[in-house]
């Protein structure tokens, strides 16, 4: 998957009943088992190949990379919001489903303030579908940029994956900025301020367009659009950087 060296291949099954924690209602747990036909850790970055980061914020040892066999892709959100916090580890999730339909899940998590031994998800994203028989654009720039062997910051761990998920955010929101294809090409991805400010005004612009998209005065549509501008103009000036 993405690249990753046949070093780091596991490929272990594992059984649905492993995920269904206490945390989950019936109900969650019901739905989880209908919905989720398998789950394959397919391979598992470990070593210091890529540094890990053991901080009081972050416990970067592992990045583990999962296919989750579903019914369905519509069901995607539910299983890998659920997926994302019981894996504590960062995770990449890649649903599948009998079609041979795709997407990706990419969420970057901190430990919790108030105990370590949980995690907090900061950002979590879902991409949009691709097919594994006809690859379309997505795909396509996926296997470009997000490969193993295409990832710019590999200082540690954090850098890494925080590298995969920005340029995941890029491609997936491609039509919303005009200046997201040439971001992939920049050397933003050596500065993790920059990634974490780039995903933070793509966030921002889509919230204020669904605000823009309820709005009734014009004061209130004008007030929005300068906000937006004004986001479109960082971004630009941070890859010009």
């Amino acid at each position: 998957m993405l690249g990753v060296p046949e070093r780091y291949k596991i490929d272990k099954n594992f059984d649905i009943k492993t995920f269904l924690t206490g945390e989950l209602t019936k109900q969650e747990k019901q739905k989880f088992k209908e919905d989720v036909k398998g789950i394959t850790l397919t391979h598992q970055i470990i070593g210091e190949e890529i540094p890990s980061l053991i901080n009081n914020d972050y416990n970067y040892q592992a990045i583990l990379y999962f296919d989750i066999k579903v019914n369905d892709l519509k069901y995607s959100n539910f299983i890998g919001g659920i997926l994302q916090k019981i894996v504590k580890p960062p995770a990449v999730l890649r649903f599948i489903d009998n079609k041979g339909n795709y997407l990706y899940c990419f969420a970057l998590k901190r430990l919790s303030k108030i105990d370590s031994q949980e995690i907090v998800i900061d950002d979590i994203i879902f991409t949009q579908r691709s097919s594994l028989f006809f690859p379309d654009e997505n795909a396509t720039l996926f296997d470009r940029y997000l490969a193993f062997t295409k990832i710019l910051n590999t200082g540690n761990k954090l850098t890494f994956y925080t590298e995969i998920i920005t340029k995941a955010y890029l491609i997936n929101y491609k039509h919303l900025w005009t200046g997201a294809l040439r971001a992939l090409d920049t050397n933003i991805f050596y500065d993790i301020e920059k990634m974490n400010e780039i995903r933070t005004l793509l966030k921002k612009i889509i919230n204020l367009q669904n605000h823009l998209s309820k709005s009734i005065t014009l004061a209130e549509k004008a007030s929005l659009n300068s906000k937006i501008k004004s986001s479109f103009l960082r971004l630009n000036e941070i890859i010009a950087i």
